[in-house]
């Protein structure tokens, strides 16, 4: 992705984190590329992984994820905890009420493919609906990060078509 001009934006943690700050930094992408770290102050969490080039800090777990929705053209969410749920969620309903247009929400692995099921099964196949079932079509739900990453070329390339990256 980051070969591809994208900016690699993360929570600036460990783990998958630090490897997608990692690849970014590592990537020979074009000078607007960057690998950002969204961090949020927790007495317990760690310190920003080495590879994030630019780090924010924030007090509050609804600021981060504002800082997030205002950076990312895309959000490709892998497994992870209750936060990532959190984010998660709230990005499906940023899109569901059109505060976000044309931005990819790809989810990674069978957690989520699970959680899509069961969202579709308790919000839309009751009566009355809790969700329409367009709403569950939202998120793309992929078994590989080869996939997500097909998924975000094209929209990389309609992206670059309308002169937006």
């Amino acid at each position: 992705l980051a070969d591809m001009g994208c900016d690699i934006v993360t929570g600036g943690g460990p783990g998958l984190m630090q490897a997608a700050n990692e690849g970014a930094s590592a990537a020979n992408a074009p000078e607007r590329n960057r690998s950002v770290g969204i961090r949020v102050d927790l007495p317990f969490e760690q310190d920003v992984n080495p590879f994030v080039e630019q780090a924010f800090e924030h007090k509050t777990f609804f600021t981060r994820l504002h800082h997030f929705v205002l950076t990312s053209d895309a959000f490709v969410v892998v497994p992870g905890g209750i936060g990532t749920v959190l984010e998660l969620t709230m990005i499906w309903q940023l899109l569901q009420v059109k505060h976000l247009h044309d931005t990819p929400l790809i989810l990674v692995g069978k957690m989520w493919s699970e959680m899509v099921a069961w969202a579709r099964l308790y919000m839309t196949d009751v009566q009355p609906q809790l969700a329409s079932p367009i709403d569950m079509t939202i998120p793309r739900c992929v078994d590989t990060i080869d996939e997500a990453i097909a998924l975000i070329r094209e929209h990389h390339a309609e992206w670059v078509k309308r002169g937006v990256n």
